[in-house]
């Protein structure tokens, strides 16, 4: 195991004063990324990929809702709160659902976490935390972990929030969160 050069202190106390603030806003376009996956990083995902404003101004019917999972190794918060991700995204397979690791730990150690806590989905990997800095999860190497963006297809934040909170009705807000909204139009069926 190589030596931590980037260690990121994960603030997982509710009370510090900038816990539960993110930088990005709802209603604003969602900071565009490119990373890589941790079980190959010769692969790499982009938002783009899935959702992108102007793409959708050419063709109304692109892309897809994502949500967004900022997390740790460290993080026990994440370790509870990712199994009802899963089980939400399991149940949703219209919405892109993306687990962000913001940590320098090796992809395998990494891979190994997310399969532990019992996600299925794939990983990706911010290293040196810059996604995390343009979502306002990570400051410096501070990250206040884990946080949850949801982005709707026409690549405006739907929810951004920071801290687990295991009696809130996290399903429902996600449910919200992605909904297709009046202006925002749903791809027309196919005949």
């Amino acid at each position: 195991m190589r030596p931590n050069h980037f260690a990121s202190i994960v603030l997982a106390l509710a009370g510090l004063p900038f816990a539960n603030v993110l930088k990005v806003k709802e209603g604003q376009l969602a900071p565009r990324f490119s990373l890589v996956r941790l079980e190959d990083s010769q692969k790499r995902v982009a938002l783009r990929d899935y959702c992108d404003s102007a793409r959708r101004a050419l063709k109304p019917d692109f892309g897809k809702a994502m949500v967004i999972s900022f997390w740790s190794t460290t993080c026990v918060n994440c370790k509870a709160e990712m199994p009802r991700l899963q089980k939400w995204a399991s149940a949703h397979p219209d919405v892109v659902f993306l687990p962000i690791l913001v940590e320098d730990v090796d992809p395998p150690q990494g891979q190994a976490w997310l399969r532990s806590a019992g996600v299925q989905a794939d990983g990706l990997h911010d290293r040196y935390q810059v996604v995390g800095k343009s979502y306002g999860v990570c400051e410096g190497n501070l990250c206040t972990v884990p946080a949850l963006v949801a982005i709707g297809a026409d690549q405006k934040i739907k929810l951004a929030r920071s801290g687990y909170h295991p009696e809130e009705k996290l399903e429902a807000l996600l449910d919200a969160a992605v909904a297709p909204s009046a202006a925002q139009p749903a791809p027309a069926a196919k005949p």
